[in-house]
């Protein structure tokens, strides 16, 4: 293969000398046109006289180590034409490199493709590698003047926003659901911008989106003729923070069927339990706190709880006298947002512990302390030894764990040589604690498929509905919205808006009336089969995107690289 061959666009090339440096891996060839003539870039006039000649530097693809620079003499020629402004021109390099550019254009599309698919921190390092090295800012130039990807007239679109900074600002991403391909990034999530863009595409049918007032009023403008289609996904997302919202003013409750749970364990179950347990870190194990401290800490923490319900009755007060949110926020001595959250809920919720309440990170090695002190006087080397066996805390968690059981009496202070006293037997328990029933998992095994639900967790649902009126109420609501929208039933959805308004539950009374004010879209997606799923799927890779650039990325960066990789 001749070496010309190697070269992009040989025809009307001439090699006349090339040259090998080993030292600075570099490959120079020099190269010279062969055309008699050339075309004018102004009027297309062939031109024949040569005013000048001038070398021209470009870089071009590398030959395994060695980086390539390609030498040309290029000749300025005289234009003839009259009538064309441009008296002298320089030959153009066609389909091998722009006018002032330094490098070929395969080189350029090279690391165009390098920058879309890494950016600019990771591209540098990766074209290092590839003996063509250049500056970030030239591979991010070089991904900003690719040509936009052509769109056809999409007909199903799906609508979504992302985050730039969270709680900071926004964007709107557009999704063809029928390629699941991104086709726009909007700056802002606001109607306007939607609407101008859907304005642009007249023959948009449907269009998916999530409960957003913004997207709506901006779709109504945009494509007035536009089905609208609410997301499934986001509707039953909003029914679990309703229900939620209600569970949590009905804590005492959940405890007391929670108490209910785990006594109904029976105690058959207690050595299958034991043997699946016995190699991690069971909350049964936590060390009996002192009887002092849950005591002092019960009445500082009714104290606090107490004054935040007397809070909310006050906030509850003052707003039904017509008084601003910030002013009451003043005046009760609490935040705005405090203020915000507390009138979203009527009633008061009691607090909640965490579900690992009292576990502590030396919990696992619970067996391995014990038998290092009483082996040895002092627990010197210990915290070296649970290293090794992969302990991740810190020497005072150790210190303060050790502490613990030492007041629970489950080590002694006695020298390794005295015969140690025989452990009293523990007495067997017919009960194991189970997972504490909190409004988040009470939420959980309500919107959870009736075919998926253990017996336990339909009887844990049916004392639920005995324990309390409110929560029987919110129940079968929930579960009836739930049958509606899986079973595909526009039909009982006026039923259901009824049902709702004869209740006492505000929390669903203002969920049905944002449904009302949504009736059609709502309806839509119980009929449709449309869902805003590819939408969320290409917002996680927007976020991959994003995250790689730091988030530093403007609008329209993210968009080139987020449209053409797609």
């Amino acid at each position: 293969m001749e070496l010309l061959e190697l070269l992009p666009n040989s025809e009307h090339r001439q090699i006349q000398n090339y040259e090998l440096d080993r030292v600075q891996k570099q490959v120079q060839i020099d190269l010279c046109s062969t055309q008699a003539s050339a075309p004018c870039p102004i009027c297309q006039h062939e031109a024949v006289r040569v005013h000048s000649r001038y070398e021209r530097t470009l870089g071009d693809l590398p030959w395994a180590e060695y980086r390539v620079v390609m030498q040309f003499e290029v000749r300025k020629f005289f234009c003839d034409n009259a009538a064309c402004h441009r008296r002298i021109f320089s030959e153009r390099l066609h389909q091998i490199a722009a006018p002032w550019a330094r490098r070929t254009q395969r080189l350029n599309a090279q690391l165009s493709e390098i920058g879309l698919v890494l950016g600019g921190a990771a591209g540098i390092r990766l074209s290092q590698k590839l003996h063509c090295a250049v500056s970030r800012n030239t591979i991010l130039r070089l991904v900003m003047h690719l040509p936009p990807p052509q769109v056809a007239a999409p007909r199903i679109v799906g609508i979504d926003d992302f985050a730039f900074r969270k709680c900071v600002s926004y964007g709107t991403i557009i999704v063809n659901l029928e390629t699941h391909k991104p086709i726009a990034l909007l700056s802002g999530r606001t109607a306007e911008p939607v609407a101008e863009w859907l304005r642009q595409y007249p023959g948009i049918e449907i269009v998916s989106r999530d409960r957003s007032s913004a997207y709506r009023s901006g779709i109504t403008a945009g494509a007035p003729s536009a089905t609208q289609v609410a997301d499934r996904f986001h509707l039953m997302q909003n029914l679990a923070e309703v229900l939620e919202q209600v569970l949590r003013t009905q804590t005492q409750v959940l405890r007391a069927v929670g108490e209910t749970e785990s006594k109904q364990v029976s105690s058959e179950t207690l050595a299958g339990i034991a043997q699946m347990l016995s190699n991690l870190a069971p909350k049964s194990d936590r060390v009996p706190e002192t009887e002092s401290e849950p005591q002092a800490e019960q009445s500082i923490g009714s104290a606090h709880w107490h004054k935040r319900s007397t809070q909310h009755q006050t906030i509850w007060s003052l707003f039904e006298q017509g008084w601003a949110t910030a002013e009451i926020a003043q005046e009760v001595g609490l935040g705005v947002r405090t203020v915000q959250r507390d009138l979203r809920k009527p009633e008061f919720a009691n607090p909640q512990r965490r579900s690992d309440y009292g576990d502590s990170l030396a919990v696992p090695y619970r067996a391995i302390i014990i038998e290092y002190l009483q082996k040895h006087k002092r627990p010197y080397g210990l915290f070296s030894a649970l290293k090794r066996q992969g302990y991740k805390g810190s020497r005072r968690t150790l210190t303060r764990y050790v502490h613990r059981l030492r007041e629970a009496g489950h080590l002694t202070s006695q020298s390794p040589d005295r015969p140690r006293p025989l452990a009293p037997k523990r007495k067997s328990s017919s009960t194991v604690p189970a997972t504490p029933l909190s409004a988040n998992r009470a939420t959980w095994l309500v919107m959870r498929v009736p075919k998926e639900r253990t017996r336990e967790q339909k009887q844990l649902i049916k004392r639920l509905k005995i324990h309390s009126p409110i929560l029987k109420t919110a129940i079968e609501l929930s579960e009836a919205f739930c049958k509606l929208i899986r079973r595909r039933q526009p039909e009982q959805f006026e039923t259901w808006l009824k049902q709702v308004e004869v209740s006492d539950l505000v929390p669903f009374q203002k969920f049905a009336q944002g449904l009302q004010q949504d009736y059609e879209a709502v309806e839509a997606a119980m009929t449709l089969p449309i869902s805003n799923g590819p939408v969320e799927g290409q917002i996680n890779r927007l976020k991959l995107l994003k995250r790689q650039m730091y988030g530093r990325a403007g609008i329209k960066l993210l968009e080139q690289r987020f449209l053409l990789t797609s």
